[in-house]
């Protein structure tokens, strides 16, 4: 029911969002209704086949997955709360059945009879062959082969954590902590900061309501002058809903107990098992050489930020009490500003949306070899949210849908991020379905004010880039089976595309092509273009050392065998530890927020770094100089690494495109290493 007709695309088929919250959700139980027959009728098959057995399995898996990954969509980003409770309360249905499809000996019985039928097995091609592996490593994975009572064990722990993540996630979509600050405290913000912002009357004077999001929050601690202001801001976001903290906690508990039962000694043994660092000791001993190594540069690069803010007191005449962690935005800002002439309030004149947007898409159109149009009047869930076309420009095949929601608003997910709601399948009657997915941000406030667009910064752009790259991850992909499409890769390879085309965001003939003067239409200054390459490493010890922490948390927690360890005190510990961070001894928590920890990338937060060095090393051997601008080398790009999706061994398809084994020293030289 969530499909409507398409006449602008009509080989593919556009998902419509025009649903009451029972509609949503019966829907959703009538597929799965349909889904657990079909599961009754494969179980009875006397004689299993790869065609009567996983194939069937498989095309259904595939054509209900629109309908369950829409209802996830809505849960995170509708605008009406009804709608969103409806979606999640569905979402929850379809997590439950998974669970229980998992442990069904009937099923996995057939299977299992596929899969030691050596016949049956070398008629397949390589990737039918892979979708028999994977659903058997997968039954492995959900304890098929335990006694009954350690699978009820099992079953109930995967129940509780889906619990679990839902309740953090929505605690951190509904947070609604605000400051009301006046426009002497924020002094130093940029005047569109104050656009469509409401104001309070409170003693005589006027406040602004600032709400704690993290795009409101970084532009605060970037620009704002007075130090105070930057404390209260910081404290406020880093110590927002302190009731996850406790479902962390008992999610680390039962992932280890998790792990335990199915003869793990922790449960990043367990994950890690399947990807490129196999073990936790190989992350471990990455995050200890790169902590050892960046340590001395981030001491190097504060020691000059505590001379910038020691300087600032003296002036001011007030005595220097310490560099602290909501100083160090606005004291790299104004070191990158001093040394390379780039001012942020100058830079983001030149990335106005929308037209930014129609430029990026422009000049990937010529990377790529792809044909992007506007669809006129689409079904979105949010008025401000647009629909794309993406065709290939050579074959006129149509590729897929791209829908772009960037702006805030109350309720929705709070980050940055990509939601697949399709992926790209071959049908049962040979017809292909084409994928969807959608590219989320919170830029600003609310959607361009009339005659006055809005101004995205530097950083805001990178963003877009990073998020744009899982995009054409998706959209680019063509699988035969849902389960390999696009980003359904090895979680430590799934950031290699965004981190490519995110490093785009520092390349000048890509900029001079992307930014234009949003009043003149001048476009932007080479010295802007040049101080913006220049400036990208600066503080890269810092930088990178906030990444190692997290990942070194996230791999702490997970692979210890202490279920009862204090999640809380221990993210303090190596917060300061690692990072060096320093609150002036407030107890802050920004583990709180931080959905990674909680799902997704749970003992696999590293794979941020391991896609970096991987992609530094793709970067300086086959983008270097003008091949950056080549559509040759990006045409082999996208064939080699984003068109298999995660239908290939990955580290096969880096030896291909690389011509050797990868490495990580373009990583360390580009940070002075």
């Amino acid at each position: 029911m969530f499909i409507i007709p398409c006449d602008s695309a009509p080989a593919g088929s556009i998902i419509s969002f025009e649903h009451t919250p029972d509609e949503i959700q019966q829907a959703v139980k009538l597929k799965l209704a349909a889904e657990r027959a079909l599961l009754d009728a494969v179980a009875a098959e006397p004689t299993p086949t790869f065609a009567n057995v996983v194939a069937r399995i498989n095309h259904m898996d595939d054509e209900h997955e629109s309908e369950y990954l829409t209802s996830y969509l809505l849960a995170e980003l509708s605008p009406d709360a009804s709608i969103r409770s409806a979606a999640a309360q569905a979402t929850k249905l379809v997590e439950e059945f998974s669970i229980e499809c998992s442990l069904r000996a009937d099923i996995y019985k057939q299977v299992l009879a596929v899969y030691n039928n050596p016949e049956e097995m070398h008629s397949l091609c390589a990737e039918d062959k892979l979708v028999v592996e994977r659903m058997m490593r997968g039954y492995h994975s959900s304890g098929i082969s335990l006694p009954k009572a350690k699978q009820e064990q099992l079953s109930s722990i995967d129940k509780r954590l889906t619990e679990l993540i839902a309740v953090f996630s929505n605690n951190v979509n509904s947070d609604h902590t605000t400051l009301f600050l006046t426009k002497t405290e924020l002094a130093g913000v940029p005047s569109d900061f104050f656009d469509g912002k409401h104001v309070v009357k409170t003693s005589g004077s006027t406040k602004y309501v600032v709400p704690i999001t993290r795009h409101q929050t970084a532009i605060v601690l970037r620009f704002a002058t007075l130090e105070s202001t930057r404390r209260a801001v910081h404290i406020a976001s880093s110590t927002r809903c302190p009731k996850n903290i406790p479902l962390l906690q008992e999610a680390v508990k039962l992932r280890l107990q998790r792990a335990n039962l199915l003869g793990f000694s922790s449960h990043a043994h367990f994950t890690l098992e399947d990807l490129m660092a196999k073990r936790p000791e190989t992350v471990q001993n990455m995050l200890e050489n790169l902590q050892e190594q960046l340590t001395p540069q981030a001491k190097r690069e504060l020691a000059q930020l505590r001379y910038l803010k020691r300087a600032d007191a003296e002036a001011a005449g007030v005595p220097f009490t310490g560099l602290y962690d909501w100083d160090l935005d606005f004291y790299m800002r104004v070191a990158v500003e001093h040394k390379h002439r780039v001012k942020s309030t100058e830079v983001k004149q030149y990335f106005a949306y929308p037209h930014v947007i129609g430029r990026i898409f422009t000049a990937f159109e010529d990377l790529l070899g792809l044909r992007i149009a506007k669809v006129d009047r689409p079904s979105v869930w949010h008025p401000s949210v647009d629909l794309y076309e993406v065709w290939d420009a050579k074959s006129a095949e149509f590729l897929g849908h791209c829908y772009v929601d960037l702006f805030q608003r109350a309720g929705k997910f709070t980050g940055a991020a990509t939601f697949q709601l399709r992926s790209g399948f071959d049908r049962a009657d040979g017809t292909r379905e084409y994928p969807a997915v959608a590219l989320v941000t919170n830029f600003a406030l609310l959607p361009p004010l009339p005659n006055k667009p809005v101004l995205l910064g530097h950083a805001s752009v990178k963003t877009l880039l990073h998020e744009l790259g899982h995009v054409f991850h998706n959209i680019l992909s063509q699988c035969k089976w849902t389960m390999f499409h696009g980003t359904r890769v090895p979680r430590d390879a799934v950031e290699l595309p965004s981190q490519t085309f995110e490093s785009l965001a520092w390349n000048p003939n890509f900029l001079r092509r992307i930014a234009m003067h949003y009043q003149t239409g001048e476009p932007i200054p080479d010295e802007l273009v040049m101080g913006l390459g220049a400036a990208r490493d600066e503080f890269a010890g810092v930088s990178l050392l906030h990444k190692v922490f997290r990942a070194a948390y996230d791999i702490a927690i997970y692979s210890s065998s202490d279920g009862n360890l204090d999640v809380g005190k221990l993210y303090t510990e190596m917060e300061r530890n690692i990072e060096l961070a320093n609150t002036d001894n407030v107890n802050t928590h920004g583990l709180s927020t931080v959905r990674h920890f909680m799902r997704g990338y749970d003992s696999r937060y590293y794979a941020y770094l391991w896609g970096q060095a991987l992609t530094a090393d793709m970067l300086a051997t086959r983008f270097a100089g003008t091949n950056i601008d080549s559509p040759q080398v990006w045409a082999e790009y996208r064939k080699i690494i984003l068109k298999p999706g995660g239908s290939r061994d990955i580290m096969a398809q880096l030896v291909e495109f690389l011509g050797r084994k990868p490495n990580s020293k373009a990583l360390l030289k580009s940070v002075g290493l």
